[in-house]
């Protein structure tokens, strides 16, 4: 596969702004910016949700004067798909006892609805899809878009985008999946992907993978290195290791475990605990890399991020400083 280069970012994410739920615990919000400013249709605006306006606001400056006549592809991913417009539309189901419902909460609360508002605004007739994969979404969704571009798109619009509502942070914390010091959040992160490189400081995504299972870190290890074998690359040659650690003592054992034995040598970095946990939190892992390669502040020319998403969903992505 044929490296791509990340031309484009554009981010929404939390900055320090933590939202304190009914439990007495918080989680962390994203800083959304002034949405006319970016989504100038006020009719069009007035309609979309929260996290519709977050995800097409940040996928339009993304593309910001792009022509796009040169995308080929508009993907997209999410874990947990548009809450609260379909937690609008359980609840107007209760209320009105199932008649006469307002059908447009539950229009805008199909996972596609971000992926296809941008190609609508912007006339994007190409390739439009969207993933729904847990805590896969992203890198499913990425994967796509590099075999896309190895099959000849010249460019690829990527994404991923996840909220959080009060409600569902009760449900999250019902189910334990906020065990220890876990802090959950939210997030829009879209990339520009290219066949060719915009100029000669961006940074090139040189592989992706994905395995699923509760697996210790021996074997995880063996995974890793079985990675960048099939990349020409030994764990000595890595420069950074960006992993997921949330908080949960239990889930970061496994990232102790592999900087101790397998990456000893590399800077260790971490991510969760500016835009905490959520199945696409890796797109703000990627989005960090990228930014600190194109700003110049990135002290490694090869970069590894590993995430995993409840012990069970696991990726790893290969990035690599021009």
């Amino acid at each position: 596969m044929q490296p791509v280069y990340i031309n484009h970012i554009a981010s929404i994410h939390p900055d320090g702004k933590r939202i304190e739920s009914e439990s007495g615990r918080y989680y962390l919000a994203a800083c959304e910016p002034d949405y006319k400013a970016v989504i100038a249709n006020p009719t069009l605006r007035r309609r979309m949700s929260r996290i519709v306006k977050m995800g097409v606001a940040c996928g339009l400056q993304c593309l910001d004067d792009i022509r796009t006549e040169k995308i080929g592809a508009v993907i997209t991913a999410t874990g947990w798909g548009c809450l609260a417009d379909t937690e609008k539309f359980l609840s107007s189901l209760i209320d009105n006892d199932e008649r006469m419902i307002n059908p447009t909460p539950f229009i805008q609360s199909t996972f596609n609805t971000i992926g296809a508002q941008i190609a609508l605004i912007r006339q994007i007739h190409a390739y439009n899809m969207t993933y729904a994969h847990r805590g896969l979404s992203f890198e499913s969704a990425l994967t796509d878009a590099l075999m896309r571009i190895d099959e000849g798109d010249e460019q690829v619009l990527l994404g991923s985008v996840d909220e959080i509502t009060p409600a569902s942070h009760a449900v999250q914390q019902r189910l334990g999946l906020l065990k220890g010091n876990i802090t959950a959040g939210e997030g829009a992160h879209f990339f520009l992907l290219g066949k060719e490189p915009v100029n000669r400081y961006v940074p090139i995504i040189s592989d992706v993978e994905t395995f699923i299972g509760l697996h210790p870190a021996d074997e995880v290890s063996k995974r890793i290195t079985a990675f960048l074998d099939r990349n020409g690359l030994q764990s000595s040659h890595i420069d950074c290791l960006v992993t997921g650690k949330n908080g949960c003592a239990a889930q970061d054992a496994i990232y102790a475990t592999l900087e101790e034995q397998l990456f000893p040598q590399a800077a260790h970095a971490t991510f969760k605990e500016s835009c905490g946990e959520y199945p696409t939190a890796s797109a703000y892992a990627l989005f960090r890399v990228a930014q600190d390669c194109i700003d110049g502040t990135h002290s490694g020319r090869i970069v590894l991020i590993y995430n995993h998403y409840q012990s069970v969903n696991h990726s790893l992505i290969l990035i690599r400083k021009p």
